[in-house]
């Protein structure tokens, strides 16, 4: 046999045996070599104790639902469509992941990749679903038909009923009423962040056709005036951190900010409803 024919015959042995180690490859070991993956880089914000943006690397079902990117963590068999490959990868332009420190290493991409291409096995879990969101808060629950409570019947406004029906379940009473000079301080603070005149004070505790339609015009008169939009306007620019200046280090002002501002005041002034105040900030283009 001549030196070319034992080389070859050398590199088919070699590609017999990798085959065959290949062929006879081991699974991946979710617990020795991925779980220690996202203990160690993921579950520090994505586990139990926090999982920002909704996301949670700790439950399979979880994952395969995914976080408020509306795309799943992880789909079984598939790679290329799971997002946590892609952040791992830096394929996302926005997001790194982990997004501090070193990357991933190749071989732990490698891992995720191949444990996600085997079916993404978690031992005692496979029988999760994509978990749907859950909560208790209010917003979220189902439109109902809800009575006031029948033992408070006697009271002014249904929504007085609910709020004495559970301040006697917690050994509670409903605080007495306020008298006339108190209530027309707290509406106008209220409505407009301003007190009111002595000479408003005066004329709602003197209205000749008494307190209730004093309070409805008081209330009117504050809703239609221009101080109303004010104060308000400013608990929406609370929400979403709006501010004259950058704010950090120079404190630079922003010369442009004012417009969104009075913008926002004159749609609470106008009685905009709620759905197109939203709608024309998001078009970004009223």
């Amino acid at each position: 046999m001549n030196h070319r024919q034992t080389t070859l015959v050398f590199f088919s042995l070699v590609l017999v045996v990798f085959n065959i180690e290949s062929i006879h490859a081991e699974p991946v070991d979710f617990e020795k070599q991925i779980q220690p993956i996202f203990a160690a880089h993921c579950l520090e914000c994505h586990g139990p104790g926090a999982h920002e943006s909704g996301l949670r690397l700790d439950q399979r079902g979880n994952m395969l639902r995914g976080g408020d990117y509306g795309e799943a963590t992880i789909v079984p068999n598939d790679p290329d469509a799971s997002f946590l490959l892609r952040v791992v990868n830096g394929d996302e332009p926005d997001m790194q992941m982990p997004p501090e420190g070193p990357p991933l290493s190749p071989e732990q991409v490698s891992l995720l990749e191949r444990w996600i291409q085997e079916g993404a096995n978690w031992p005692g879990q496979m029988d999760a679903e994509a978990d749907e969101v859950e909560s208790d808060h209010w917003s979220l629950q189902p439109i109902a038909d809800i009575q006031p409570p029948m033992s408070q019947t006697s009271q002014s406004h249904p929504i007085d009923a609910f709020v004495v029906e559970t301040l006697n379940q917690r050994g509670l009473e409903l605080s007495t009423q306020a008298d006339a000079a108190t209530l027309v301080r707290r509406v106008s603070l209220v409505l407009t962040g301003l007190p009111p005149t002595p000479e408003e004070v005066r004329a709602f505790i003197e209205h000749p056709e008494g307190l209730e339609v004093a309070y409805e015009e008081l209330v009117t008169r504050l809703l239609d005036s221009p101080r109303y939009g004010e104060r308000w306007a400013q608990h929406w620019l609370d929400v979403i951190r709006w501010a004259e200046t950058v704010g950090f280090e120079t404190n630079s002002p922003r010369p442009n900010a004012w417009p969104y501002r009075d913008w926002i005041i004159k749609s609470l002034n106008d009685d905009k409803p709620y759905d197109r105040f939203l709608f024309e900030q998001l078009a970004g283009d009223t």
